[in-house]
């Protein structure tokens, strides 16, 4: 095996999950035996059922959960030998309403990377679709938002996540739902400016919707009837 657990860090692994299970409490299987090949780069999304496992998935892939049993390996290490941190460093993971901090719009991104220039940051609104948006404010990125600031829109918090996960340089994105309450063109729009901006990195979406897939590798239903284990 090339490198060792500490490379990773700076690295882009290769995630391999063969044949894993998962339970919430025991009592219970929550995700099926599944088994995804993800190499760096692929992007792929996560459709099915409600209950059939796709948040379950991402929360073994987070290390949020470990498997009840099956594997998980980063370039052919065990994650379960790995530190639990080294490997959340690698992922970025966001939801159906990213959280908006009371600060200023260079605080909300630099949360994901303290270290981030203007530059990154601006680079990283940019790349998620906000550059308009951002010229447009009066402040710039010493706009404040959230409570006592400025509003933001479905849509826009939708790409405020998604510039977070950019500027925090993490090779793995994972997405829970992360158009989840938009229309279908705005959904469209945010999804397209996703993959556009991750050819480079590993991209995992869970979603209950039928559209904005044409940007990723494979599309893989947990639905029981339709499960094939990726």
């Amino acid at each position: 095996m090339r490198g060792g657990p500490a490379a990773y860090l700076d690295g882009r692994p290769h995630l391999r999950i063969r044949d894993v299970t998962a339970s919430w409490t025991g009592a219970r299987t929550d995700l099926p035996a599944t088994t995804l090949d993800l190499p760096p780069g692929r992007r792929v999304a996560i459709v099915g059922a409600n209950g059939s496992g796709k948040s379950t998935l991402l929360a073994v892939l987070a290390r949020h959960l470990d498997p009840t049993s099956g594997n998980y390996t980063l370039d052919g290490f065990d994650v379960s030998d790995l530190a639990v941190e080294a490997v959340r460093r690698l992922i970025a993971v966001v939801d159906d309403e990213p959280h908006v901090f009371a600060s200023t719009l260079r605080a909300n991104l630099r949360v994901a990377s303290p270290d981030a220039t203007d530059s990154d940051v601006t680079h990283a609104l940019r790349e998620a679709g906000l550059s308009g948006w951002l010229t447009a404010l009066p402040d710039g990125l010493d706009t404040v938002l959230g409570t006592g600031g400025r509003g933001i829109s479905g849509g826009e918090r939708a790409r405020l996540g998604l510039a977070r996960a950019l500027v925090s340089g993490r090779p793995i994105i994972l997405l829970d739902e992360p158009v989840a309450h938009l229309d279908h063109a705005t959904a469209e729009a945010i999804l397209a400016d996703l993959t556009g901006a991750t050819h480079d990195r590993t991209v995992v979406m869970v979603s209950h919707r039928d559209d904005g897939f044409s940007g990723f590798d494979h599309i893989i239903d947990l639905t029981p009837a339709h499960h094939l284990g990726g």
